[in-house]
């Protein structure tokens, strides 16, 4: 095989196995206090800190705009053009910087009027902050330029600082306000990191850019963000809705099952997610057939690979929750076991919907059905909530992403865009794919060793 037809693959198997980095140290660090901080702080004050991200979500959502993927896809369509990549880096930062200062107009004004905010304002202040380096933090340049690993170690490193600090800081349940301080500081410190990186690494220069161009901006991609506030409103709304209806320890309990199916969905999904998109989008700009054809491919080894993690974690739920959290955390173990399969779905939603449909620029068609799908999460997630407590905010979850991942797939199949084919998923096409990813490990391996 040619270095020239692995060298997509070594790119691919790059990003993705640095995500993997990343992801290990957004995740699994955490795992390592999470036994301990739970047990300190119990579900009550691990119910506030989680609604408290849950509210301050809405604000990184405003001020990232869409940007990790419409951004991604810009430098990716344009890799080669400096200038170019100068301009939309410019762009990006003033639009946020824009973006962050009327969130913080809005974060004062509720702060001070949201009864639930008010009683805390300390602890949503220290959540916010992180919302600061969500202006620097430049991943959607990594992303399109397909060069995630120049941030992986960085942020591990900073990573393990944190979680260190949480370890030595948090001694008593007073303590449960400095792990949003901690977090958002960490996450402050590798936006800095990766901002000098990317600048000096790409050659970018920084241009002032008006008020008038970044209305423009945020009005060009107005669809991409509308889809994501949607999408939001069926995710995260579950924890605020819950916290209103219920108690803080339904919130602790629902979040408990809740971020261990986020940490497996970040391993592996998120990492292919941002590894594929500029590696897809980029055979979509060459052909609509060979963007399918990808998809196709890559199908059956995400689907298996989820349903066996799915599997996985229903048999391991009582262990997985005693383990980490600890015996007053037991009612959680029923929401891990609802959402086991969760993964699968985002998974196959994530091709249907951000690969292919966002690829195929039918961003208002995802935004349609992402609105649509909304809307019935908020109506279950409102009443199985209110009657169920934190097993109906699960169920409601599931059922929410059941639904648009079919739609999607519905509305794909009659656009005649067949993105799941059965024959992709027999021993010799799954060789046909695994062969370029183990040629380049054997080749990897060799070099290792001479």
């Amino acid at each position: 095989m040619s270095s020239t037809n692995t060298k997509p693959v070594t790119s691919l198997m790059k990003n993705f196995f640095s995500l993997s980095l990343v992801q290990f140290a957004n995740n699994f660090l955490p795992l390592l206090t999470m036994p301990v901080i739970a047990r300190i702080i119990g579900p009550d004050k691990f119910g506030v800190i989680n609604f408290s991200a849950a509210i301050v979500t809405y604000f990184s959502l405003l001020i990232n705009y869409g940007f990790d993927l419409t951004a991604t896809r810009a430098i990716a369509q344009s890799r080669d053009n400096a200038e170019e990549r100068s301009r939309i880096f410019s762009n990006i930062l003033f639009a946020k910087m824009f973006l962050l200062g009327l969130s913080l107009i809005i974060f004062i004004v509720t702060l001070y009027t949201v009864p639930q905010m008010a009683a805390d304002k300390k602890l949503f202040i220290f959540t916010y902050i992180a919302c600061f380096s969500l202006v620097i933090t430049p991943n959607w340049l990594y992303q399109g330029m397909q060069e995630l690993h120049q941030m992986a170690i960085f942020n591990f490193i900073s990573k393990l600082i944190f979680t260190i600090s949480l370890l030595v800081f948090i001694k008593q349940r007073e303590d449960y306000i400095l792990q949003p301080l901690l977090t958002s500081l960490s996450q402050i410190v590798v936006g800095v990191g990766s901002f000098i990186w990317a600048v000096r690494k790409y050659q970018i220069k920084i241009h002032p850019v008006s008020l008038g161009k970044v209305f423009d901006l945020l009005w060009k991609e107005k669809m991409i963000f509308f889809s994501m506030i949607v999408v939001t409103l069926y995710t995260t709304t579950n924890t605020i809705i819950l916290g209103f209806v219920q108690t803080n320890k339904d919130v602790a309990f629902y979040t408990a099952g809740w971020k261990l199916i986020m940490i497996i969905q970040t391993f592996v999904s998120l990492p292919l997610r941002l590894s594929l998109f500029p590696f897809i989008g980029e055979s979509f700009g060459r052909s609509q057939t060979e963007g399918v054809a990808k998809v196709k491919q890559i199908t059956p080894f995400i689907t298996i690979f989820t349903t066996v993690a799915g599997i996985g974690i229903w048999v391991l739920a009582p262990w997985l929750i005693e383990l980490l959290y600890g015996s007053e955390f037991r009612q959680a173990t029923i929401v891990l076991r609802i959402l086991c399969f969760v993964p699968m779905i985002l998974a196959l939603g994530d091709l249907f919907g951000i690969q292919t449909m966002i690829n195929l620029k039918m961003d208002k068609a995802f935004f349609r059905i992402t609105l649509f799908g909304s809307v019935i999460g908020l109506i279950l997630n409102y009443s199985l909530s209110k009657q169920m407590g934190a097993e109906g905010t699960s169920y409601a979850w599931l059922l929410t992403e059941i639904f648009i991942t079919t739609t999607m797939g519905v509305y794909l199949y009659f656009k005649e865009i067949y993105l799941i084919d059965i024959n992709y998923f027999k021993y010799k096409y799954l060789m046909e794919v695994v062969r370029p990813f183990y040629y380049v490990l054997k080749q990897k391996v060799y070099k290792g060793t001479t």
